[in-house]
């Protein structure tokens, strides 16, 4: 057994030993998770629309109902399903829904924006603001981690957080620790435009855990040569390994030509950049594109990591939030509708042109649905009962909706769709089976998801 997988071993058996756990609970654990491995030709682009979209304002309309529950925008768009409609802000959206999988009856029980996002994110309940499990994401890096592309298996692509730092930590690695953190890239979410030279900065200033940045990486290569041959001398826990492996996969990121060009949107045509637009939004899809394509299994696109961006209780069309940002950066339908709108048509259309359907699986949806009643100030307030998801890609069973909801977008009338069901789905695309475990620091077993199983009808 190498030194490494030794380590990692006692260190595993030690600490579950402490759990309560026998030599043979310990040993079975082992086998089945490195009997289970995970298939490296898939990857996730998640795009999180923190806040709660509305289901109204998005995939499901309720153009008859009363003005109270059908809100401000009268003239849904009709999509290639028949008898399908979308709200009009999603015009492009709509002629390419036969490429994608409308749910429309994802529902549970939580109307509080940490926990739903902790849970839609890691398939476990929030609890005290805190978050403990670890992100989809980081769960692909822990099971996916083997890759030898020179590229993170994690990335996460995201606006600045300017308010809520807690719901922002839902797409980290939890208990799995530094090691399983998404590679970062941020955005200014008041600039309407990509800012591509906030990308290069982020890319050749990462700084490492000694504060060493890519201008002296020279002198960084030679302290990890000595931090290796420190750790075989004088660790015999395996904690040094583990800490500095995250840096070591940094530096690897930042003087990888490969990575350097899968970050670079410079080498996209002319039509691919027009096809995603000039907004941030779109060239932040552009880069997930490139970066699934050349070979990162997971990458988020994270809208609004402080859940303000789709949080419509002022308003629907604009909520109005005060210009200095105070509140966060304003928002609405009017505003968000339109960049969304070709954002997923642009991601959609991409994947399926460049015959990547097979690999890459899209997953668009936010914490919780908004409140079918249109509250005094012209708002929707928070509702977990109900909400509409986009999926697309991922080799599913396409062009179809799945679930109905009440007349008034209350609750499923047909087909009600647990997160983890959602997830398990995701899983299943990645040949990472949900039964395995991470193991706390503490020793104890986690499954990668409690409860859930794949949506059929997809698959």
């Amino acid at each position: 057994m190498p030194r490494d997988t030794r380590r990692h071993f006692l260190k595993s058996t030690l600490l579950a030993g402490g759990a309560g756990l026998s030599l043979a609970d310990v040993m079975r654990l082992r086998a089945e998770n490195a009997s289970l491995t995970a298939d490296r030709n898939t990857a996730v682009i998640q795009v999180w629309l923190g806040g709660g979209p509305s289901q109204f304002e998005t995939f499901d309309p309720k153009p008859n109902a009363p003005e109270e529950i059908r809100g401000p925008y009268r003239s849904p768009t009709a999509t290639k399903l028949p008898g399908i409609i979308f709200c009009e802000k999603l015009p492009k959206t709509s002629q390419i829904v036969d490429k994608t999988a409308i749910i429309r009856t994802v529902t549970h029980t939580t109307n509080g924006h940490f926990v739903g996002a902790h849970w839609l994110s890691t398939g476990y309940i929030g609890e005290n603001n805190r978050a403990s499990r670890p992100s989809a994401g980081s769960i692909v890096s822990k099971f996916k981690e083997g890759s030898k592309n020179e590229l993170p298996p994690y990335v996460l692509i995201s606006e600045e957080q300017t308010r809520n730092p807690n719901i922002g930590e839902v797409m980290g690695a939890g208990h799995l620790g530094a090691r399983h953190q998404p590679f970062t890239i941020l955005q200014d979410p008041f600039r309407y435009e990509f800012d591509d030279a906030r990308l290069v900065r982020d890319i050749s200033s990462l700084k490492l855990a000694d504060d060493l940045t890519i201008k002296r990486m020279g002198d960084r290569k030679l302290l990890l040569a000595k931090v290796d041959k420190l750790a075989r001398d004088i660790d015999s826990s395996g904690e040094i390994d583990d800490a500095d492996e995250f840096n070591r996969a940094a530096l690897n990121i930042v003087t990888s030509g490969k990575a350097r060009q899968a970050f670079d949107l410079s080498q996209e045509s002319p039509s691919t950049l027009k096809l995603y637009g000039e907004h941030r939004w779109g060239k932040m899809a552009l880069l997930a594109r490139r970066l699934v394509e050349s070979g990162v299994s997971f990458v988020t696109l994270n809208t609004a990591p402080d859940s303000l961006c789709w949080d419509w209780h002022l308003n629907i069309v604009n909520d109005n939030r005060p210009v200095d940002g105070s509140q966060g950066p304003s928002r609405g339908m009017d505003i968000s509708g339109p960049p969304l709108d070709q954002m997923i048509t642009a991601l959609v259309t991409d994947i399926y042109q460049r015959g990547l359907d097979k690999k890459i699986m899209l997953v668009v949806w936010g914490e919780f649905g908004r409140t079918p009643r249109v509250n005094k100030t012209g708002g929707r307030d928070h509702w977990g009962s109900l909400m509409s998801i986009l999926l697309a890609g991922g080799g599913l069973k396409v062009n179809q909706v799945i679930g109905t909801s009440s007349n008034q977008g209350e609750v499923p009338a047909t087909r009600p769709v647990g997160p983890t069901d959602v997830l398990a789905t995701m899983y299943r695309h990645l040949g990472i089976d949900t039964r395995q475990h991470t193991l706390t620091p503490q020793g104890r077993p986690i499954p990668v998801l409690p409860d859930g199983e794949p949506i059929r009808e997809l698959i």
